[in-house]
């Protein structure tokens, strides 16, 4: 919400001071191309570390909140220490996890965490999601004549 609202007064103040509507649309849809730019490397990074992780078996053991996340994980045990996944549960599927299955994950060592079967898809459909975003909006952006 507090986002919000300074996007809208710095709007109101470039409006006060002149900037067109044009050159604010500009600016907006700059950002958007950032922040898909950002979700590119935020893939790249989770599929590097995913690449270079050693496969483990792993026990499930609970779904909890990690010491410094927002987000409940699942936690699996390997030789006896606990990780958490790198990335959030599956929200609407929580029968997924059973504590009698042993699992075959991706530990980074690095990361000090693992990458389940869902934290694998999530960072290839990621990927290939993100390249296509960016290759696309980058094919729009060069069929504007206003750069050329």
């Amino acid at each position: 919400m507090e986002i919000l609202l300074a996007l809208i007064i710095i709007v109101v103040i470039c409006k006060i001071l002149g900037v067109s509507n044009f050159v604010l649309i500009l600016c907006g849809l700059g950002i958007i191309e950032l922040l898909i730019i950002l979700m590119l490397l935020f893939f790249v990074y989770h599929t590097i570390h995913l690449v270079f992780s050693k496969k483990r078996n792993a026990a499930f053991t609970r779904i909890d909140l990690p010491p410094k996340g927002k987000f409940k994980v699942a936690f699996y045990e390997i030789d006896g220490i606990e990780y958490p996944c790198v990335f959030p549960k599956e929200s609407g599927i929580s029968s997924i996890y059973s504590t009698e299955k042993i699992y075959k994950v991706k530990y980074s060592k690095v990361q000090k965490k693992v990458y389940d079967f869902w934290a694998v898809c999530t960072c290839i459909v990621g990927l290939i999601f993100s390249i296509a975003a960016v290759v696309i909006t980058f094919s729009i952006i060069r069929n504007f004549d206003i750069f050329m």
